[in-house]
């Protein structure tokens, strides 16, 4: 019954997405040459009194749900499960990552990503260790929506999604196609255990949050506004992963994984949102 109600809760996500995706195709047309911009526009948000709207009840969920749990299991575990929990969920991201670093026509990266999926799977005992790092192989994020940013697929406009957070529509597609080729998802999907992948959101869900506490309660004290500031950092975030991936460069300084302070980030939520982790 849990994971029936948790299906219901995704797939309603997932229809609200929709209906926010269609309305991004009566965008507003461009001011006039000489005419104030305004202010939705510079800010890539004509949809802010809904976004806003969603925000607040992602919030809610946050405040009296998720970030409680991520507080208590950050207090109540060693540092150093913490880390190999993070660590095996990012190992199990790192075919996604791989893939789309093929696809992004970058041959050192995808060799990267390829050692790294086989140290960490193989002498990191399935990803609990960060070995790779320790040998000095990079670590880097990639993902379906970087990728199409480096294709000059533009962002469109910026979404707040039900219970994920910050997005746009191209985000929210790449959040979908890198959970379509993802190979645990596949290989749950095919042993009709589904179940499987609901223990891995949730997991990571509450693992990323538990890293962004202290992040995120900084900048929402030190902001005059919590949403724009949020919104800006996303923007500007996103738009530094796909310079870096343009680049060949890498996105994520590598983290020794004797350095139990500094979790590797598992990238199985929205970037900076508070149902999720920072990217």
């Amino acid at each position: 019954m849990t994971f029936r109600c948790v299906r219901s809760a995704l797939n309603l996500a997932a229809v609200s997405t929709m209906l926010l995706l269609c309305a991004c195709a009566n965008q507003p047309k461009p001011s006039p040459t000489g005419a104030a911009t305004p202010v939705d526009d510079v800010n890539n948000d004509p949809y802010e009194s809904i976004n806003r709207e969603i925000w607040e009840i992602d919030l809610t969920f946050d405040r009296f749900f998720l970030k409680p749990i991520a507080t208590g299991y950050r207090d109540a575990t060693p540092t150093f499960f913490q880390r190999s929990v993070s660590n095996v969920l990012t190992n199990l991201r790192t075919p996604v990552i791989f893939v789309n670093d093929v696809l992004q026509g970058d041959p050192g990266r995808a060799a990267n990503s390829l050692g790294r999926l086989y140290l960490n799977t193989v002498m990191g005992v399935g990803g609990i260790f960060d070995v790779a790092s320790a040998a000095k192989v990079p670590f880097h994020d990639s993902d379906f929506g970087q990728t199409l940013g480096v294709w000059g697929v533009s962002s469109g406009p910026f979404l707040v999604l039900p219970l994920l957070g910050p997005s746009d529509p191209r985000d929210a597609i790449g959040y979908g196609i890198d959970s379509f080729i993802d190979p645990f998802d596949i290989e749950m999907r095919a042993h009709g255990f589904d179940e499987g992948n609901y223990v891995r959101l949730g997991v990571g869900i509450v693992s990323d949050r538990a890293l962004t506490l202290d992040e995120l309660d900084e900048l929402q004290k030190s902001s005059l506004d919590f949403y724009a500031a949020v919104r800006s950092l996303y923007q500007q975030r996103r738009a530094a992963a796909i310079d870096s991936s343009r680049d060949g460069g890498t996105a994520t300084p590598a983290v020794p994984y004797d350095d139990l302070s500094a979790p590797t980030p598992s990238k199985t939520a929205a970037p900076i949102s508070p149902a999720g982790k920072a990217q």
